[in-house]
Parts: structure tokens; sequence; C-alpha cells
């Protein structure tokens, strides 16, 4: 079915697009009472609904919210980003304590059992994977730190070697060099990917309304992409953004839009009914 004869009660021939994974999704503009930062106001609490996050507060009335990925059943960006950003928290301890290890073994005189191979390190292993799987700012990220690790891991072999042949103090001293240079080097770029990563994480909530004066509910975005004008030849529907009276399983997307002047994927346009579908059963 075309523009000619589409059911136009929730289009406005304006949309908010936003990225999940790599699809597109929009919301026509007509079914947002309002665009907010208000994400770290969620009282949290729970129900059945998996999705659901808890409450925000809309001109001091309750609005119930929800992750919009969860309800969708797509991966979160700003989850795996956060899931990141823990790993690399991870890993930043594990080789301070590797380093503080080191250091204690040269001091002493003691074995260091800890490990030196930077592709075996838990770690190393990690990002290995990592790499394969990321999205690709976070693979560019993530190249960094390929040869600061191999050098950061070196170290145990160098310095182990030169407290065997040179003494601890000439070892403790070229660690104590090696602190302010080459293993610095890894440690400041935990910093920077970090710092990096989470100024990618800017969540934003939509009350979306029925009536264009309350809110209906809530939905968490991981971040928002766009809000743009499309002509009615762009658009297509696929099905009755409100009458879901025929379908067994209803599908919250019930058209698309498509740009022949771009080279960006169509943007499939959820019904905020069918949301309230989801939500509700």
């Amino acid at each position: 079915m075309t523009a000619a004869t589409a059911h136009k009660t929730e289009r406005s021939n304006r949309i908010l697009t936003f990225l999940l994974g790599h699809t597109r999704f929009a919301i026509d503009i007509s079914s947002i009472l309002s665009i907010t930062d208000d994400f770290n106001k969620v009282e949290s609490s729970k129900n059945h609904q998996l999705s659901f996050l808890g409450y925000l507060y809309y001109r001091n009335k309750p609005v119930n919210t929800y992750e919009c990925s969860t309800l969708l059943g797509r991966d979160s960006n700003r989850t795996i980003l956060e899931s990141t950003i823990i790993s690399l928290n991870e890993g930043e301890e594990a080789h301070v304590s590797w380093l503080n290890a080191l250091e204690q073994s040269i001091t002493n005189g003691t074995s260091f059992d800890l490990q030196r191979d930077p592709r075996v390190c838990e770690f190393g292993h990690w990002l290995q994977h990592k790499q394969k799987t990321a999205d690709e700012t976070t693979k560019t990220l993530l190249s960094r730190f390929e040869e600061p690790h191999v050098e950061f891991h070196r170290q145990a072999d160098l310095l182990l070697q030169v407290a065997k042949d040179s003494g601890t103090a000439e070892a403790l001293k070229q660690l104590a060099a090696a602190k302010r240079g080459k293993v610095s080097e890894l440690l400041r770029l935990f910093n920077y990917t970090k710092s990096q990563l989470q100024s990618a994480v800017h969540p934003v909530v939509l009350y979306i309304t029925r009536d264009g004066v309350t809110p209906w509910f809530a939905l968490v975005l991981d971040s928002m992409d766009d809000i743009v004008s499309y002509e009615d030849s762009q658009f297509t529907q696929m099905r009755n953004p409100d009458d879901l009276s025929a379908e067994t399983h209803p599908d919250p997307v019930y058209g698309y839009i498509h740009n022949s002047d771009t080279d960006e994927k169509d943007s499939l346009i959820l019904s905020a009914t069918r949301l309230a579908y989801l939500i509700e059963h």
C-alpha cells in the first residue's frame, strides 16, 4: 500500500529516527509529547514486562518507562558500550595489579607467576574477541591497544633479566623509567578509550502520547539520530497502525520510509499503538 491509500492517523510526515544495532527505526513526531534527557531520573521498579525500567514524572505525574531495545527484542547499543567500559575498567585494574606484582617480584627476588603472553592474558583474550564483534568506532579505539599491550607484557622478561644480570637496583630504576614511558602509555590508553566510549553514551527519553497533551508511556533510546521530514511518495504502509484485530502477533512496525536520493537504510516506522500492545502483552 502506498501513500495514496495510506492510513494517516499517526503520520505528520516528520519522524524522529534512531539506531538499534544496524537498523534505523523511527517514530512519528505526532506521537511524541516531549524529548528529554531524564534517563538518570528514572525511579527503578520491576513488573512482568522485561522492558519496564520504572517511573518518570511528567509534570508531577508518574509515567511508565520502558527500554525500547528490550521491547523490540534488540541489543541495546548503550548496554553494549557500558559493558565494554566495565571490561576496560577490569582490564586496567588487572594490569595495575600485574605491574605491582612485577615490582614486588623484582624487589623481593621472588618468582613472577602472572601471565607474560599478551594474547593469553584475560584482557588480551577479550580484546581479540571484541575486535571481531564490536561496532566500527569501538573497533578503531580498541585497535590502538595492540602495540602498547604487547610492550607492557614484554617488561616482565626484560626487567627480570636485568635484575638477574645487573641487580635489583638497576631493574627497579628501569621499571621506574618504563612507568613514565612505555607502561604509562597503556594505562593512559585505558582512560582515553573509556572517556571516548562514555561520551557516546547519552540515552534519550521520549514521552509518547495519544492525545497530544498527556503522556501515555515513556521510551528510553540509546541515542537520537535525527528529526527529518519526508514526502508522501517515500512512505510505504505495511499494515494499519491502529487496527491489530487481524494479527495474532502484531508487529510494532507499520511502514517504512525509503529515500532513493541517499544511500541510507530505510527507516522502519513504529506505531505507538502497536508498541503499547507489546507493553501490555
